[in-house]
């Protein structure tokens, strides 16, 4: 079921010819909260499939999956049957899940470089994996941003952050698989 689009950036937010000095850096990620409606037992895995207008590269980002609040980190799989870059996540009944897909800034240059972009669409399904054959689920997706600033080094350093809400596909958070 198509969910929602997103976008993931490393960019600088005044492009040339406006100086390095006075425009930062954005990192922007996808947040997915997601919440497991069934009645208690009924767990669900999900596939979180994601279709790039550029290519994503899953050694360009990581996931993080925060179940139960431990952070998990990981990254993206290629999907059996689609070829898709995807998630599985596994939600017990009852439960929600915060699934974020965020470009990788350790990678050596990354982020002086700051000329990473790639934005598409995001898809869910009922993973066969999952023990249960439906689902109902309250979805939230966002797209969160850092302004980092040029100078790391700078004693005061300048960082902002924005977060807004996706709208979804459906139009609405409740989505029946």
């Amino acid at each position: 079921m198509l969910l929602s689009n997103f976008e993931l950036l490393v960019k600088p937010i005044a492009p040339k010819p406006f100086s390095p000095s006075i425009s930062r850096r954005v990192i922007q990620a996808y947040f997915l909260t997601i919440s497991n409606l069934n009645p208690a037992g009924d767990d669900v895995v999900l596939s979180v499939q994601f279709t790039a207008t550029a290519a994503l590269r899953t050694e360009d980002t990581f996931t993080i999956v925060d179940a139960g609040g431990s952070n998990v980190f990981g990254e993206l799989s290629t999907d059996n049957n689609t070829g898709k870059p995807s998630q599985l996540l596994t939600l017990p009944a009852g439960s929600t899940t915060l699934f974020v897909l965020q470009p990788d800034i350790s990678k050596p240059n990354f982020l002086e470089k700051a000329d990473y972009e790639v934005r598409g669409y995001v898809e869910v399904l009922l993973s066969p994996f999952s023990p249960s054959p439906s689902a109902e689920l309250l979805v939230s997706p966002q797209s969160r941003g850092t302004f980092v600033p040029t100078n790391l080094e700078d004693p005061n350093p300048d960082f902002d952050q924005q977060a807004y809400s996706l709208l979804t596909a459906s139009g609405g958070a409740f989505l029946t698989l």
